[in-house]
């Protein structure tokens, strides 16, 4: 609040008091005060005034100075009255007391929010669990009465559980951190993991992986890393179209200086399917962006990168693609080196 803005606030009271002071010195030389003396009168009640509107607007200023600052370094801008003394003027008792207020009623409905958003969560947790028996159930009877039709039925099953990981794990949310286990992990046996389970999907889009250099150890949660992969071969499979003959997703990694003595691990996941459009290449880790792809060859959902960028941001890695419509498009996974620095 700036002096100018105090002034202006109080124009009305400022006004009657200049009035009330010009009649006051008009009295005194009426009585025949003399000149010097109703100025000095004049003079010392205008200081005292100026002087108390001075102080009286540093006191107001430094509360709403704080209570501005304070917004403005609170992400979570309802906590202010929570960081805030309440000040010792009317006007500000009255201001602070209708900002907690509403700071409260905020505080309760942000609170019912996450206990409803916990509770759909654990719902969504224990019904994922649930529902794993009944899929395991579908694919042991499968592989126990082999035949075209069952192996179709069960192919449709895998499309189920890889759609239930996916909503375990977008239903955790920012919970996610508390399942993250970073350890160093051999590249090649979470790449086979991967491998190991989506080979249906791999097989049944004829596309055949081809395995390169993946001696590597880097520091990621396996169990995420494995997501992670797992969804970018699906896509792979996914996005294979309508090409003739098998395909392919090559898989390798390698190391890269980055910096002054700072070194990462790119992982590469290329196919050779039908591309990205450029148009869409800036958006497809967007969530539930599903772009032409989605539209022309698969039923998307558009979570799959969306996820994948997610887990990997909160594992550290950095994840882009490079694509070219009718030729391919590679996937690639940066991590970095942890050095320790004790």
């Amino acid at each position: 609040m700036g002096f100018g803005a105090y002034i202006a606030d109080r124009l009305v009271p400022l006004v009657v008091g200049v009035m009330a002071l010009a009649f006051c010195a008009l009295v005194m030389s009426v009585y025949g005060l003399d000149a010097a003396a109703v100025a000095f009168v004049c003079a010392v009640l205008v200081i005292a005034a100026a002087l108390a509107l001075l102080l009286d607007w540093l006191h107001r200023r430094a509360f709403y100075q704080r209570i501005s600052d304070m917004l403005d370094a609170l992400d979570e801008t309802y906590l202010a009255t929570e960081l805030v003394e309440r000040p010792g003027f009317l006007e500000g008792e009255l201001f602070y007391d209708a900002l907690d207020r509403e700071s409260k009623a905020m505080r309760d409905r942000i609170a019912s929010a996450r206990r409803r958003s916990r509770e759909y969560r654990e719902y969504v947790e224990t019904w994922v669990h649930e529902i794993k028996t009944p899929i395991a159930a579908a694919h042991l009877i499968a592989k126990n009465n082999p035949s075209p039709e069952v192996d179709a039925m069960d192919a449709e099953v895998d499309a189920i559980e890889g759609y239930v990981e996916q909503a375990l794990y977008y239903s955790r949310g920012t919970s996610l951190e508390k399942d993250l286990q970073i350890r160093e992990v051999l590249l090649a046996e979470v790449v086979r993991d991967a491998l190991r389970h989506k080979a249906r999907t791999l097989i049944g889009a004829h596309v055949a992986p081809e395995l390169g250099e993946l001696d590597y150890t880097v520091r990621a949660d396996p169990k995420w890393l494995s997501f992670v992969i797992g969804q970018v071969l699906v896509n792979a499979a996914k996005y294979r179209g309508e090409k003739d003959g098998s395909g392919c997703v090559r898989i390798s990694a390698a190391r890269r200086e980055t910096g002054l003595d700072s070194w990462e691990t790119v992982l590469s996941i290329a196919d050779d399917g039908v591309g990205i459009p450029a148009s869409d290449v800036g958006r497809v880790f967007d969530k539930g962006f599903t772009g032409e792809n989605g539209r022309r060859f698969a039923r998307s959902t558009g979570m799959g990168l969306y996820l994948v960028r997610e887990l990997c941001d909160k594992m550290g890695i950095s994840v882009w693609l490079e694509s070219e419509e009718g030729v391919g498009t590679t996937v690639h996974l940066a991590f970095p080196d942890m050095v320790d620095r004790g």
